[in-house]
């Protein structure tokens, strides 16, 4: 019998199986990101309320970047919970269960929130504490006890922000999860036990990424397209064509695998990314700003990190000939974080390419924003 079984599981890591449960991706996902964004919005609100002026001028932007930036962690609190309720509650959950189950991801999604909103409002008494200290010293107006008075008020503010807006992300948290758990029809799955191989249709976790990285860098170029155009129009058709070409080859890595695929792949990834490099750091010879160094943004650095991330996929493709791991070097959730990290550095793109005109949509400016971009 022992030998029997052994045998079993040789051929089940050959075959590329993956036995016993495990906490489904969709769920962790879908969970996290109500919980990251829903929270980010009232940190923000919270800001604006007792925060720093300077960190409240784009709200839009800033919302969606710190709620992106933050998203990952969320992803791991929920894994956490759903992972600690699969073990102790099995993959089938009953009513009562499944309650308990929802109230743990409620209680790390909380967790997580809370701990954003008192790093916030950190910073922001750290801001405001620096901005007292300054008017005291331009205008000698009050005295060492008043500014200490002063901040001593500032700091209680901050700490009444986080104790409400403690009580605000569970009462939110507990709205969202149990809306999720009730559009389900009242269940929520933590675990699937059928068994998976790398055979039978599923793609493989390195093609995902590829694309993952591939539409990331083809939205973020795309993105900045009318920017380029109204500046230089063969700047402007040459991120046309790379948009088109990214996402073309990232629909095709989803396919079938070709060698030819591949190499176009990486082309389209280290073409863009030395002409970054070369126009941030010497400047490129022709056009309007020939020979000047651009500044480099935020866009600039995610596209970089998704260009430099599909040219180590594909290379990593191509040196495996196409064929798929022989052994898999880490769990399917920490494989499928990559995949989440590459979303995230996209998302974090986008939100620099100017979401400002959310922000001065009633201003009686014109709303732009001198961001550097590609």
């Amino acid at each position: 019998m022992f030998e029997k079984t052994k045998l079993g599981n040789s051929v089940n890591e050959r075959s590329g199986a993956i036995p016993g449960p495990a906490v489904p991706w969709l769920t962790v996902l879908s969970l996290a990101v109500v919980m990251a964004y829903a929270d980010g919005f009232w940190m923000m609100t919270l800001r604006g309320a007792v925060g720093a002026i300077e960190r409240t001028q784009e709200p839009f932007a800033s919302w969606l970047l710190e709620s992106t930036l933050v998203l990952p962690v969320f992803v791991v609190a929920v894994l956490g919970a759903l992972a600690l309720a699969l073990r102790l509650f099995g993959p089938v959950l009953r009513p009562s269960s499944t309650v308990l189950a929802a109230l743990l991801v409620v209680a790390a999604g909380t967790v997580v929130g809370i701990a954003e909103i008192a790093v916030s409002s950190a910073y922001d008494y750290d801001l405001q504490s620096r901005q007292l200290q300054l008017m005291d010293s331009m205008s000698h107006t009050c005295a060492k006890s008043c500014l200490a008075l002063q901040q001593q008020a500032s700091l209680g503010l901050q700490v009444h922000a986080v104790a409400y807006g403690s009580g605000i992300l569970l009462v939110t948290n507990l709205v969202l999860v149990g809306w999720a758990v009730a559009i389900r029809g009242g269940r929520l799955d933590i675990g699937r036990t059928r068994r998976r191989t790398a055979r039978g249709g599923q793609i493989d976790h390195r093609r995902l990424f590829l694309a993952t990285a591939l539409f990331g860098s083809a939205a973020i170029h795309a993105a900045v397209v009318p920017e380029h155009l109204s500046e230089w129009a063969a700047a402007g058709a040459f991120f046309i064509i790379l948009t088109a070409a990214q996402l073309a080859l990232g629909l095709l890595s989803l396919g079938r695998r070709h060698g030819t695929m591949l190499l176009a792949a990486a082309a389209v990834s280290i073409v863009p990314l030395a002409l970054w490099i070369y126009s941030r750091t010497t400047g490129l010879p022709f056009g309007p700003a020939a020979g000047v160094p651009e500044p480099a943004g935020l866009p600039d650095w995610a596209a970089g990190v998704l260009e430099l991330t599909s040219l180590v996929a594909a290379v990593v493709l191509l040196r495996d000939n196409g064929r798929p791991p022989r052994r898999l070097p880490a769990s399917a959730h920490v494989r499928s974080l990559t995949v989440v990290a590459a979303i995230a550095v996209t998302v974090l793109g986008l939100a620099g390419t100017g979401p400002a005109g959310f922000d001065d949509a009633g201003s009686p400016a014109d709303g732009s924003v001198d961001i550097s971009r590609h």
